[in-house]
């Protein structure tokens, strides 16, 4: 990326009062400093590593699976697409829906597929997290078997809510893939032609992320 670059951030704030989800403790924020009496100003935060937009990885699901601190930092970034699936039948994103992309997605060699399904219009509302969009395992094969660093959607997760054993999570983090979750701002990208980069804080099993594109400038 040695040319100039404009950035689109495709992250949700990390704040107090963000939709977490069920059963998650909220995120807290206590006064660590303050500049009339100790020169600085700093602050405690509390989380779970999967809050806001986040990326997970294999030791999310595999006993055996990689946490992020084992992957190299290349794998957090590269030339990324967007595939529009916000025309299905379902809440679930299946395999029908991208088996009429596969010959433009091979052709693209993308790093990084990224699926919007309009999920993040919902952001904040009470079913957010427990009825939006989600992939069948038999989408999550597909797409784990274009050879990519890892798939991103702006829903709450790759798998139906309640769903045992996580198996779309199986099926990409098992590939060795990453997942990117609560993407938003999907729709201001181009369908290619621009670098994904979604570097993460911590180095467990899932870390929130910065999530961004980088599109040369001048570009819509």
């Amino acid at each position: 990326m040695s040319e100039r670059r404009q950035m689109l951030d495709l992250s949700w704030p990390l704040e107090p009062g963000m939709p977490v989800f069920p059963g998650d403790p909220p995120m807290s924020l206590s006064p660590m400093g303050e500049l009339a009496t100790e020169g600085y100003v700093s602050h405690l935060a509390s989380l779970p590593v999967h809050s806001g937009t986040h990326v997970d990885a294999p030791a999310h699901v595999l006993e055996d699976g990689e946490a992020l601190a084992d992957l190299p930092l290349w794998r957090f970034a590269g030339p990324g697409v967007v595939l529009d699936v916000r025309v299905r039948t379902a809440l679930a994103v299946t395999a029908a829906d991208i088996e009429p992309h596969l010959v433009w997605l091979r052709a693209q060699e993308p790093a990084f597929v990224l699926l919007l399904t309009g999920d993040a219009s919902r952001w904040g509302e009470a079913e957010y997290y427990t009825r939006g969009a989600h992939l069948t395992p038999e989408a999550a094969l597909l797409l784990a078997g274009l050879g990519l660093s890892g798939v991103g959607l702006d829903a709450a997760s790759a798998d139906a809510f309640g769903l045992r054993w996580l198996p779309a999570h199986r099926a990409l983090l098992g590939a060795g893939l990453i997942i990117v979750e609560n993407l938003r701002d999907l729709e201001r990208l181009p369908a290619s032609g621009f670098e994904f980069l979604c570097l993460p804080v911590l180095g467990l099993d899932g870390s929130p992320v910065r999530a961004a594109a980088a599109l040369p400038v001048g570009a819509p």
